[in-house]
């Protein structure tokens, strides 16, 4: 009986244990969300091994709560070893960072470490936030912005909000790795989330819509397609890597190590533009089609002859070409009302 026990142990496929520090894959992400759903297919097309965690184990990820309190390490045990740790949870605060680095690598080695963020940090408030409009003529082609200020695209070189608690955990993972990447996300889009839905509660009226200016989106799929084009680069500590060029902004007195990108789909979009187009659709709801008739009136009012309006009138455009051009790609759901037919 002892024997044929044996024999079933062999011929029996046993589940790869993700609970031992001894399985290693490609690319370990912390929490699999509404990204995982993008990044899972193409991971899985590219041959990357991978593991994902939840917190509640949910579609075979692993569950797995980081308790971001504790300095006891032991915790990490039930993680793999990885070459790329991909965070997509957000880390607040001093310390935050720190801790979860130290305490993975204490007990798998170095690795490469990705953080998702939010271009947030750069204006002051939600992705989806707006310029407020001034009074009078919107058509105005002035170098300076509805806020009185000179108008200036933001880049990743830009100045932010570092005390704000996301930036701090942001700042505190480039300044402990050289194979650290912020990749700070504008309007994230695709699959269930669809910017027509969220119309209503953008602007329930016509003197919230006045108020809107630019949005800028990034699809599901091309996040994906960029945390694959990190965790592919080769090593910053490798001596075939061309040395960065010199920090400005708040990382010349910072002293990174790592790297902060923006990541839009290389367009800037006009609310009202997206308004009167979305009322012109079939479908429309009426609150919509609403809109579409508040967006004439707008027009008339403030002397607007065409749409979309440009970057300096509506004052904020985040100009994301450093990660297309230094990766070598291009958004391919670039256009929203297009990508999204």
């Amino acid at each position: 009986m002892q024997c044929l026990s044996h024999l079933v142990d062999l011929f029996t496929p046993k589940t790869m244990s993700l609970t031992s520090s001894s399985t290693s894959v490609d690319l370990l992400v912390l929490g699999g969300g509404w990204t995982y759903t993008f990044l899972k297919p193409l991971l899985e097309d590219s041959s990357i091994s991978h593991v994902a965690t939840t917190r509640d184990g949910r579609d075979g990820t692993l569950k797995w709560v980081w308790d971001s309190e504790s300095d006891d390490d032991t915790q990490y045990d039930a993680l793999p070893r990885a070459k790329t740790v991909l965070i997509v949870f957000p880390l607040k605060g001093q310390g935050m960072s720190k801790r979860l680095v130290e305490g993975y690598e204490q007990e798998h080695g170095s690795v490469k470490w990705i953080q998702l963020g939010s271009t947030g940090i750069y204006d002051g408030g939600p992705t989806l936030a707006a310029a407020s409009q001034t009074s009078g003529s919107l058509n105005e082609k002035s170098a300076v912005d509805s806020k009185g200020q000179k108008f200036e695209w933001t880049t990743r070189h830009s100045e932010y909000a570092t005390d704000n608690p996301r930036a701090i955990a942001e700042d505190e993972l480039l300044s402990l790795r050289a194979d650290a990447f912020v990749l700070n996300l504008c309007g994230l889009w695709g699959g269930t989330r669809d910017p027509a839905n969220w119309f209503q509660r953008i602007a329930p009226s016509k003197a919230a819509l006045r108020a809107k200016g630019s949005v800028h989106f990034i699809h599901g799929l091309d996040v994906a397609r960029a945390v694959i084009a990190v965790h592919l680069s080769p090593s910053m500590s490798s001596s075939s890597v061309p040395a960065a060029e010199p920090a400005k902004g708040p990382e010349s007195s910072k002293g990174f190590l790592g790297r902060r990108y923006l990541l839009t789909d290389l367009r800037v979009y006009d609310w009202w533009d997206l308004a009167s187009a979305w009322a012109a659709e079939p479908s429309a709801e009426k609150a919509v089609k609403d809109a579409g008739n508040w967006v004439r009136e707008l027009l008339r009012e403030h002397n607007v002859r065409a749409l979309p309006r440009t970057p300096e009138v509506i004052g904020r455009a985040l100009d994301s070409r450093e990660f297309w051009e230094e990766f070598g790609l291009n958004p391919v759901k670039g256009r929203w009302e297009r990508a999204r037919l």
